[in-house]
């Protein structure tokens, strides 16, 4: 069995997904509409084209660095090429269950199982009216969000945002039907089975998870995973985790929103090497860290830009408010006390926890946008926060001391190889805003 012990080890193999169309096709530019497949109100170029050269780019640095990449859709189209009429209705008995209309097995294609049925939006002159598809199934790139492996396993998430909630099931048919995924990956959880009755829904994300060492998974709380979705997978992973390998399961508080829209745990922190991370700087509080820089300054910037929003009458509900960010970061551990998940003690951040713990060096922390000249810098953390919302802290590691990069982030490409860290630069003029490297990538095996 294929397992993940660590963020920056050695990658030996990984899961990815060509979608990168969704972000300039198929869509209509409306506020409003999101969950469904044909509307996003964001176009960030016209050109598929250009972006779609850029992406596959990617897979060729993988493999480059000795990866062995898994493709979900190439999986796919291979799989039907061979399957036989039973195996298609089983896959449309999985892929469109609880939905009124499925294709028939006979004329399933790549094209149903990637953007639903109709696989295109037409009008029907007969009825008078425009026909869409019944939800696009393979929607983003970013791979990480909807599987993670871990020391004992691997996950298939329950994912928040309605517009990816059956992403999932064409990821998980991708690990049945490929013969070597099928052999080598265990799924020891699927998180859209857990029952019971909660009082939220028991979401996990991929971004959100990240297997920091051996005995050491963190996961994020706030717009995508829940507090019950991260103690059910630590339940989970302790039932399975037979030689007790996990130690720790961490769950960190992140912004909720509308702080972000899109914020998982790996936007604010990723590892480029073993007792090392890269960081976003102003997110944090710390009690053992000198230097970092403060959460304080970000909540006094957020107060004045509300303040002065009231004073020019401009409306208020859309800002982000100081309290979206107040807490973020705090870590609750929790440890196996009988195959159940108890709370250990709660920490100011996962990175006091990870530095008390012996698996971050305090002088190992690298910020995106670098170090501020002046104490109190407004104007560093204006730039800090461009950087990473063009995706700088989302970096992949393929190796220690090795990571892929988007290549628009100069400043903090510059950090890293001040401190030793070689950097594959992604050219990436024409990709997506939404993600980065980290998020394009699921781990299937790593040292």
């Amino acid at each position: 069995m294929w397992t993940v012990n660590s963020e920056c080890g050695k990658l030996d193999a990984v899961l990815i997904q060509d979608s990168v169309e969704s972000f300039w096709e198929k869509r209509l530019p409306f506020e409003g509409i999101e969950s469904s497949l044909q509307y996003l109100p964001r176009c960030v170029h016209p050109q598929v084209e250009g972006g779609h050269e850029q992406w596959l780019q990617f897979p060729k640095m993988l493999g480059e660095e000795g990866v062995r990449v898994f493709e979900v859709t190439s999986i796919l189209a291979k799989a039907l090429e061979k399957a036989t009429v039973r195996e298609k209705k089983a896959i449309i008995e999985e892929i469109w269950e609880g939905f009124p209309e499925a294709p028939k097995p006979e004329e399933l294609r790549l094209e149903h199982l990637v953007y639903g049925y109709p696989e295109a939006p037409y009008y029907d002159a007969e009825q008078d009216r425009v026909v869409l598809p019944d939800f696009r199934r393979v929607a983003w790139p970013y791979s990480r969000d909807t599987s993670f492996t871990t020391q004992v396993g691997t996950v298939i998430c329950n994912m928040r945002r309605y517009s990816r909630r059956h992403e999932v099931r064409v990821v998980k048919l991708a690990y049945e039907l490929d013969p070597t995924l099928a052999k080598h990956v265990e799924i020891v959880w699927d998180a859209n089975e857990a029952g019971g009755v909660t009082s939220e829904p028991p979401n996990v994300e991929g971004g959100d998870t990240q297997i920091v060492d051996g005995e050491t998974v963190a996961i994020g709380m706030g717009q995508r995973s829940t507090l019950t979705g991260i103690r059910r997978c630590a339940e989970e992973l302790f039932r399975h985790d037979r030689e007790g390998r996990i130690r720790y399961v961490c769950a960190v508080q992140l912004p909720d929103y509308p702080a972000l829209d899109y914020m998982h745990l790996d936007v604010t922190i990723n590892y480029p090497d073993t007792r090392r991370a890269l960081v976003m700087p102003y997110v944090w509080d710390t009690e053992v860290v000198r230097g970092m820089p403060p959460k304080r300054l970000l909540l006094k910037t957020l107060e004045a830009l509300r303040q002065q929003s009231d004073a020019d009458y401009r409306p208020m509900g859309p800002m982000i408010h100081p309290d979206g960010f107040r807490h973020s970061g705090r870590t609750t551990v929790y440890v196996n006390k009988g195959g159940k998940p108890e709370p250990l003690r709660t920490e100011v951040s996962l990175i006091d926890f990870l530095v008390k713990e012996g698996k971050l060096d305090a002088d190992g922390l690298m910020y995106v946008g670098g170090l501020p000249e002046k104490e109190n810098d407004v104007g560093h953390l204006y730039a800090a926060f461009l950087e990473q919302a063009r995706g700088a802290g989302n970096i992949v590691a393929t190796r220690p001391k090795t990571v892929i990069a988007y290549k628009r982030n100069r400043k903090t490409i510059g950090v890293l190889r001040e401190n030793g860290i070689k950097v594959r630069e992604w050219e990436d003029s024409y990709l997506d805003l939404l993600g980065g490297p980290h998020c394009s990538t699921s781990p299937l095996s790593r040292d």
